[in-house]
């Protein structure tokens, strides 16, 4: 998809990409909504287009009982901005 992740997109990524690090597996999208102060449907739409970028993808095998995961990427994105 052309052009880059705005900024609050970019933001809820780089939640998603700690929340990894720190407890091995993906957020649900409810701990997104929580941790930003938004609605379940808020943070799927944010998700919706972090999916778009190529950031995220859903992992063929789910762990924890989450499906979502980073994509190279995504990864990417997040260490640039460390």
């Amino acid at each position: 998809m052309a052009g880059q992740l705005t900024d609050i997109q970019l933001h809820t990524l780089r939640f998603i990409y700690d929340y990894i690090k720190s407890n091995g597996c993906a957020p649900t999208h409810k701990e997104i909504a929580e941790a930003f102060g938004i609605s379940s449907t808020a943070a799927s739409s944010r998700m919706f287009y972090i999916f778009e970028h190529d950031c995220l993808r859903k992992p063929e095998t789910k762990k924890c009982g989450r499906n979502i995961a980073l994509t190279e990427k995504g990864i990417s994105a997040c260490e640039d901005n460390e």
